[in-house]
């Protein structure tokens, strides 16, 4: 099968083109991301022409966009977008129900959302890690004292949000009922489900700040509103107060982006440089901690199979999907509340060899399950 992948820049994934190289496929990585092709018509002619002279059977992509749905169609070519992020919002367009198009979710909620719409060619797979790319990694004495601490966090803050950047436009009144409803559900991780957004809220935000709801997507507002207004807010409280709340007590690293407003107190780092040093942390940290980005709605995200891919031990706020995907307490730890968090991470700081014998659980259930070899395999077999 001649495939062309096609990345994005803000989800940068090279371990799809190496499982596809493994699994014998003929395949080009484009030497353009999607968001290129998707803001200049020129690139987009390109890739036309790049596709109808090498007889490209599948483009694969790990973000959709409309454009490449426009592209694939006219030419008969059939379009996989394994949808890495979330919210997938670029895929909420009439371009997305083309019968050439594959969309694959990883958020089993998020999947049935879009089925309950009418859109039959969305499929679920969750996501996946490069053990055989992580088996080759070298992890030096050196590396591992540096990046070695008690718990480590590598991800964003979300300092920068909707929320913030519009706040001001509203009265304190309406502030402090947008902090209530999020109060509501805020560090709280029991799959119980959240109240919806009340009328009230959605008429003020549309009377305050009417450009935001002038957008190119078909999204339904309860939908929008949740995971970009609500959702990134919330997890900037929550991921904020965890890591403050943690750090008082424990040798906490924490590895983000420039920019983010960080608490005193936080051991704060950069970004880690590359997906291999992101694996030095995962590797040196006695807990790894995940804190789930908000419009997930019941998926893992890829920062637990990375972890796990190096043997790392995974701690993380309960989701709905992980009694289907792990065996709790045997290759994952979940937490509910903040409460239970502090409980298990001082739990498990003191008990290093049940520590270490479920990070070697949830190492072997990956490499058995979860790569990205099985699971594109699981892609392609979908959409012949």
């Amino acid at each position: 099968m001649r495939i062309l992948f096609v990345e994005s820049r803000t989800q940068q994934c090279p371990s799809i083109l190496m499982a596809l190289d493994r699994m014998g496929h003929e395949v080009a990585d484009y030497p353009k991301t999607v968001e290129n092709i998707m803001e200049n018509e020129q690139e987009q002619q390109m890739l036309e022409e790049f596709l109808r002279l090498n007889n490209v059977d599948v483009l694969l992509t790990n973000l959709f966009v409309a454009v490449l749905a426009q592209i694939t169609n006219q030419l008969d070519i059939k379009l996989a977008a394994w949808c890495m992020d979330s919210p997938a919002y670029y895929s909420w367009c009439t371009e997305a129900e083309y019968d050439n198009c594959y969309l694959f979710y990883f958020d089993h909620k998020e999947y049935e959302l879009r089925r309950q719409s009418g859109q039959s060619n969305v499929y679920y797979l969750p996501l996946a890690a490069d053990t055989a790319w992580a088996a080759d990694l070298v992890i030096t004495d050196e590396e591992i004292k540096r990046y070695g601490c008690d718990i480590s966090f590598v991800g964003s803050l979300y300092t920068h949000n909707l929320y913030n950047s519009v706040i001001e436009n509203f009265t304190p009144k309406e502030q402090e009922m947008f902090m209530k409803f999020i109060g509501q559900s805020a560090f709280r991780w029991d799959g119980q489900d959240r109240p919806h957004i009340p009328d009230e809220i959605t008429r003020i935000i549309q009377s305050r700040c009417p450009e935001l709801f002038d957008r190119p997507y078909i999204m339904p507002d309860e939908y929008y509103l949740r995971t970009f207004f609500i959702g990134r807010k919330q997890t900037n409280v929550e991921r904020t107060s965890l890591l403050e709340m943690l750090s008082q007590q424990y040798m906490l690293h924490l590895y983000t982006r420039e920019g983010e407003y960080v608490p005193d107190g936080i051991m704060r780092f950069g970004e880690v440089d590359g997906a291999s040093d992101a694996l030095r942390v995962y590797y040196s940290s006695k807990i790894n901690l995940n804190i789930t980005l908000r419009s997930i709605a019941s998926g893992v995200p890829e920062r637990v199979y990375d972890v796990m891919s190096v043997g790392g031990f995974v701690l993380s706020n309960w989701q709905e999907e992980i009694p289907d995907l792990f065996v709790e307490d045997k290759e994952i730890v979940t937490y509910r509340t903040p409460e239970e968090l502090l409980d298990k991470t001082d739990y498990y700081l003191k008990h290093e060899t049940e520590r270490l014998k479920i990070a070697v659980n949830g190492y072997q259930k990956v490499k058995r399950y979860y790569t990205y070899d099985k699971q594109l395999q699981k892609l392609l077999d979908m959409i012949k």
